[in-house]
């Protein structure tokens, strides 16, 4: 990518330390109330006072000594009861002030509630990795390898970066039994744009041929199964240039919790897809019979790409079947451009769902997904984040991959015995960047847009 004039670009210079414990800045553009001061307020006209009331005089509750000798005695006053009444104006103070007290109990309990909800979450650190590795400072890796293959051109400006806009790794974490780390089957770039009200997704393809910092080049899934989400960021940051602020992982069983404590979600679906997904419930014991979807109980119709679809009403473990179909030979058609769609479709549906949800079904999906999810985000800024939910969930939604996969030829190439990848001595199939400066100004311009020049 050519080098981005300072007194050009609007994108701030991030901090190229990975190190990043700061909360994160939410920008609302809140303008600030205007201060008058006192002597610019113009008293109230004086108002003429009201005399004073006059004194009454009553008479003791004791008994009274007789009048002295050639008086008349008292004559006796017979005393009113006082009633107390309230004006229409402290009736409508008072009820105010209880309104307000039932409402700090609510909200009180509601805190309460939301804060040990979101103590289940698993926080960490991104810099949990000890500073002595060298993939933690990318200037240490530019100019050591570990490697003697060839490496890609990686990235060693300093990272783009917008203030006002939320860059969050998703990964999807395929861990096994017995594995502590497992594969990221999913790996997409979620980013919140406030300047330019959009939700962002970005599916970063798992077979690209990437500069793993502190091992040999490879596919870019490998790093997450090297250094879990740490070094996976630490990749993306060094060959597509772009500084990644926090990060989520999600594994196979909080992702079906998601859509089983949403209701399920519609999705439309072709044939095939409904098929793949019997099959595949079928052959892994999930279902009792091989056809728990049956294409003949749903209506196709045609959508705008000329497919015929169904929408299909899908559970946890349905949706996560279509979410990793990539095609299976003889079943469905596909491959990992298809799923990687697929996955942006479901969180789409997921994302407009949840602007009808309730506040307690947000709660609900919060209490059962939070031990299964792991992330760098602060309390404080999920609490921020959930604060502003209302105003981003009406932000429109664009996503595509990276790279594209019509762009085939053109940004990249898909390695074969006529263009040879080899790692470990063993020839891969992968994604070859034909030229990553030209490339990472695509990615830059699809994330920052005109923000960057």
């Amino acid at each position: 990518m050519p080098d981005i004039n300072k007194e050009k670009t609007k994108i701030s210079s991030g901090n190229p330390s990975y190190h990043k414990t700061q909360d994160v800045v939410f920008y609302d553009h809140l303008e600030p109330p205007k201060r008058i001061s006192i002597s610019q307020v113009s008293p109230p006209a004086a108002k003429k006072a009201a005399p004073p009331p006059k004194k009454t005089a009553h008479p003791s509750t004791h008994k009274t000594t007789p009048p002295p000798h050639g008086q008349a005695p008292h004559k006796k006053v017979k005393k009113k009861k006082r009633k107390f009444k309230l004006s229409k104006g402290r009736i409508f103070l008072n009820t105010i002030c209880c309104i307000l007290a039932v409402m700090m109990i609510i909200t009180g309990t509601g805190c309460i509630v939301m804060y040990s909800y979101l103590n289940r979450i698993n926080f960490e650190q991104l810099d949990s990795i000890s500073e002595e590795d060298d993939y933690i400072n990318p200037s240490a890796v530019n100019s050591h390898s570990v490697s003697g293959l060839p490496k890609t051109d990686s990235y060693d400006g300093t990272l783009l970066n917008d203030p006002m806009i939320l860059n969050i790794m998703l990964f999807g974490a395929d861990t096994r039994k017995g594995a502590t780390v497992g594969q990221s089957d999913t790996m997409i770039l979620f980013s919140i744009d406030t300047r330019h009200k959009k939700l962002k997704m970005l599916s970063f393809m798992r077979d690209t041929y990437v500069d793993i910092p502190g091992y040999e080049s490879q596919k870019l899934n490998a790093s997450y199964t090297f250094g879990g989400a740490s070094l996976a960021v630490s990749t993306i940051e060094r060959n597509y240039g772009i500084q990644i602020d926090r990060y989520a992982v999600v594994n196979f069983k909080s992702f079906k919790n998601i859509i089983d404590a949403l209701g399920g979600i519609d999705i439309d679906l072709t044939e095939e897809e409904i098929d793949y997904i019997d099959w595949q419930l079928y052959i892994n014991n999930q279902a009792d019979t091989r056809y728990e979807l049956d294409v003949n109980d749903y209506t196709f119709r045609e959508n705008d790409n000329g497919e015929k679809v169904a929408t299909v009403h899908l559970n946890g473990q349905q949706a996560l079947w279509h979410a990793r179909n990539r095609g299976e030979e003889g079943i469905c058609s596909g491959d990992d451009y298809v799923r990687t769609q697929r996955q942006r479709n479901v969180v789409s549906i997921i994302i407009n769902d949840l602007k009808k949800a309730d506040f307690s079904t947000v709660l609900s999906v919060i209490y059962e997904i939070g031990p299964m999810v792991t992330t760098n985000l602060k309390t404080s800024e999920i609490t921020k984040l959930a604060s502003n939910a209302t105003k981003y969930l009406q932000y429109d939604i664009v996503s595509q991959s990276a790279p594209l996969s019509e762009n085939a030829g053109v940004d990249f190439y898909y390695s074969d015995w006529n263009n040879p990848v080899y790692v470990n001595g063993e020839m891969v199939d992968c994604i070859v960047i034909v030229n990553w400066n030209e490339f990472r100004q695509k990615v830059a311009e699809f994330v920052f847009e005109e923000q960057v020049q």
